[in-house]
């Protein structure tokens, strides 16, 4: 039922705008004259529908990494996987975290290994804007790209602001919150031929125990990074790169006054711990049983050459290394580590055949390496023991050909481009191995219908390597795992999309289609270890939104966004997290003088949680029995999610040009999932036995909260 009332919606939508688009292109009128234009989200000069981030949500206190800042982007969800250890997934069109591919000025310096915690280590200090392209095959560079990919584009060190700007935030009983601290300041040549950006920054986030149980909704979150880039010009013709960023991010969760764990405890929570048994009771058990710590540290490089082979040819470098280190110990009784290593190369050769035609062709080359250790799991028997837990090791390299040809005339642009690539996955503590040629096309088509009116058509194939079991599985086959995949996972996108622009406003139409193949899942047996494995089935997954922007003034900018995603029950069983379905959101930006505000809305409506995941077998309290055996008349978590609004305002205040005052409040309504009477603590069920997890993730888990910040550009 509603896929059938997406569908007759969408196909409305498009019709009436359609309808615009006729009578536009058959008068050639131009509907509205004069005043400042209301600039879309949607970037009229790429070929592949790409939207920006706003740039007012870069100045809002709250939003202090790459999940703050994208959580209400259209298309795009951020998740909390896991309410002990803070585990987040940033999904596109619906897909899965992993699905999602980061690039920091095109270049994918993320991977599968980082997306479960690696997205609170992405720091906003250094960022001038993020585009986000919606499916898979979005990025020609890029060969992870399913649901779609984040482009983070990092300041031009000719030309950028000096500033240093610091925020504090507070509860309704004032204890505090979060703190924000960064600074970015360089020097660029008065020939702009070189310059160079340094900065810092440090960010805290304190648990939130809505509930008063001592049981923290959301972990403790300090992060720390630095950045430096330089840019230099030499002649007309090179123009290089370097960008150097160190992040770190420490999340202690699951006790509201967590402390940093020195052992692992042998002994996992139990009821006794909880009064009554009952996860919403108060906590009286060893903080330490239910504290999960996490340490990341994540250290890049990056080199870019440009330069010009004559008048129409450009030559282009990229190298680029990335190293991410995780040390952490977990409340289910053991620790984890891993180091990753991750290096790649893209040249390409771009020829520029007239005014309307170009061709390029390149190579890329990536090389992946993750090496593992845990005290208390793989080194727990000896090798040739049957019981023996396989290091989840792996080395991963991508060899790819890539050829683009581009082209526009009159009122259409078409590009097509068509990727080569050898994968070569090996598990080395695992029989597995995936040797593979994948043959990925990308087509898009642009019709600028008017000068108001474009329509875009795109179409890719992605393709992603399953690389990591232990993260991706978060620790759930603590008692061992297995490894059957034997295929990468691979997706057919669809994108269509119709905008209409004036200097009064916007609307933009999208259909995104997905086809998703192999997808890697882990699957639970009875007293055996957990098997990942390929899907059988396919899933497809339809995402369709609306867009609309409106100056009601010169100085006021209202919009509106309607989204639908449209999931098969048998790839919500295979979802961890529950996704929404349908989100609403409303936003006012207002700007007078040295005043500005903006309030922003979502409405998300009620979801059947049983539908995803584990969901239907998480418990409010669990049998007390040696061999528990589950109980009907046992109070299970909300399996229905009731709807909820979220509303946040911001007000800022310009002195001069260099001073401005910001206040924000997050969460005007304090709504959050305790005060519905269901935290994300539960017991949950695996068969015969049940343990305490954090997993029961639906809805907002931090509530009301008061910023004060202040910017300063020097």
């Amino acid at each position: 039922m509603i896929m059938i009332m997406t569908k007759k919606f969408l196909a409305f939508l498009l019709f009436m705008l359609q309808g615009l688009a006729w009578a536009e292109y058959s008068t050639g009128e131009i509907l509205v004259k004069g005043g400042s234009e209301a600039v879309s989200p949607v970037l009229k000069s790429k070929s592949f529908k790409t939207e920006t981030v706003s740039p007012d949500k870069f100045d809002d206190p709250f939003r202090q990494s790459l999940a703050d800042l994208v959580k209400d982007q259209v298309g795009v969800d951020t998740q909390v996987y896991c309410a002990n250890c803070g585990a987040k997934r940033l999904t596109i069109n619906g897909l899965k975290g992993e699905h999602t591919s980061i690039l920091i000025d095109g270049i994918p310096l993320h991977s599968a290994v980082s997306s479960f915690y690696g997205v609170d280590s992405v720091p906003l200090l250094g960022l001038s804007s993020v585009e986000v392209m919606r499916g898979a095959g979005a990025a020609l560079s890029n060969p992870e790209s399913i649901g779609g990919t984040l482009n983070l584009i990092t300041v031009d060190p000719l030309n950028f602001t000096s500033k240093i700007r610091t925020s504090f935030g507070v509860n309704d009983i004032g204890n505090r919150q979060s703190q924000n601290y960064n600074v970015l300041t360089g020097k660029t040549a008065h020939s702009k031929k070189w310059g160079f950006v340094v900065g810092g920054s440090f960010t805290r986030n304190e648990t939130w125990d809505e509930d008063q149980n001592k049981v923290a909704e959301l972990p403790q979150r300090v992060g720390k990074s630095m950045l430096a880039k330089a840019r230099l010009l030499l002649g007309e013709k090179l123009d290089v790169n370097l960008r150097l960023g160190y992040a770190d991010i420490e999340i202690l969760g699951g006790f509201h006054n967590p402390k940093r764990p020195t052992r692992v405890r042998p002994l996992a929570a139990s009821q006794s711990d909880f009064n009554g048994g009952d996860t919403f009771g108060a906590y009286i058990g060893d903080p330490a049983k239910i504290t999960d710590w996490v340490n990341l540290d994540r250290l890049e490089s990056a080199l870019s050459v440009s330069t010009h082979l004559g008048d129409s040819t450009l030559l282009e470098w990229k190298t680029a290394h990335a190293r991410q280190e995780q040390k952490s110990i977990y409340q289910h009784g053991f620790d984890y580590a891993h180091i990753n290593n991750l290096f790649l190369t893209d040249i390409n050769i771009q020829h520029f055949l007239n005014g309307s035609t170009s061709v390029k062709g390149g190579i890329f080359v990536k090389d992946e390496r993750l090496r593992s250790a845990s005290s208390t799991l793989f080194e727990r028997y000896a090798a040739s023991d049957p019981n023996d837990i396989k290091k989840d090791n792996f080395d991963y390299s991508s060899k790819a050909f890539y050829t683009e040809l581009s082209f526009i005339k009159n009122k259409f642009e078409f590009n097509f481009s068509l990727r080569a690539d050898h994968i070569d996955i090996n598990w080395l503590e695992l029989t597995n191995e995936i040797k593979e040629w994948v043959l990925a096309p990308r087509v898009n088509l642009v019709h600028n219908i008017s000068d108001h009116l474009t329509q875009r058509f795109s179409y890719g194939l992605g393709y992603r390597a399953p690389l990591t079991f232990f993260e991706s599985g978060h620790g759930n086959e603590e008692n061992g795992y297995e490894v059957a995949i034997t295929q990468l996972e691979k997706a057919h996108s669809f994108v269509y999309s119709l905008s209409y622009n004036t200097p009064r406003g916007y609307a933009t139409a999208g259909v995104h289609y997905t086809h998703l193949m192999n997808m890697a899942y882990g699957l639970e047996q009875f007293n055996q270890p957990i098997r990942y494995k390929n899907s059988v089935e396919d899933y497809d997954v339809l995402v369709s939104d609306l867009l609309i922007g409106h100056k009601v003034s010169e100085d006021w900018l209202l919009e509106a966004s309607l989204e639908f995603f449209n999931y098969q029950g048998g790839y919500k069983r295979r979802l961890p997290t529950a996704a929404i379905e349908k989100r609403l959101s409303l936003i006012s930006t207002l700007n007078l003088g040295k005043w500005s505000h903006r309030f922003s809305g979502q409405y998300i409506p009620s979801r059947n949680l049983s539908n995803y995941g584990r969901y239907y077998d998480h418990y409010r309290v669990r049998n007390q029995g040696l061999e528990p055996i589950l109980d009907t008349n046992l109070p299970r978590k909300l399996q229905e999610a009731p709807g909820f609004f979220l509303f946040d305002t911001n007000v800022s205040y310009s002195f001069n040009e260099t001073l401005k005052l910001n206040f924000s409040i997050q969460n005007l309504l304090d709504y959050t999932q305790a005060g519905e009477g269901d935290s994300p603590a539960t017991w949950h069920w695996h068969f015969n036995h049940a343990h305490y997890d954090g997993l029961h993730t639906w809805g907002p888990n931090s509530g009301r909260q008061f910023a004060l910040g202040v910017e300063y550009i020097f």
